[in-house]
C-alpha cells in the first residue's frame, strides 16, 4: 500500500502519519493488489478534517470527516472506508453467483 500525505493549514507530525498507516492496516484484506492511499489533513477554524482518498483495482473511494479532535476524526473516518470497501467486495462476491 502506498501512502501519500497532505498537510493544509497545519505542520506535518509523524505521530499522525504513524496512526493513520497503523488504521490502514485493516483496510489492505480487501484488495489482492497494491492500492494507493492520499489522506489530506486541513484545520478549518477548530474543526480537524481529513480525507483518503483510496485507488484500488476496483475504482477510487473517497471519505471525509471532520471533528474537534484529528485522531478521533481519523478512526471514524477509516470506519467509513471500511464499510464502503467492504460493500464493494461483497457486491463483487456476490455478482459472480449468477
Amino acid at each position: 500500500m502506498r501512502i501519500s500525505y497532505t498537510f493544509r493549514h497545519m505542520e506535518s507530525s509523524n505521530g499522525l502519519k504513524e496512526h493513520t498507516a497503523n488504521k490502514l492496516e485493516r483496510i489492505s484484506r480487501f484488495e489482492d493488489r497494491e492500492m494507493s492511499v492520499h489522506v489530506t489533513f486541513d484545520t478549518e477554524k477548530y474543526k480537524k478534517l481529513v480525507e483518503f482518498q483510496v485507488n484500488g483495482a476496483h475504482g477510487t473511494f473517497v471519505c471525509t470527516e471532520k471533528k474537534d479532535d484529528m485522531y478521533e476524526a481519523i478512526d471514524l473516518a477509516i470506519d467509513k472506508l471500511d464499510r464502503q470497501l467492504s460493500r464493494d467486495k461483497s457486491k463483487r462476491k456476490n455478482h459472480h453467483k449468477h
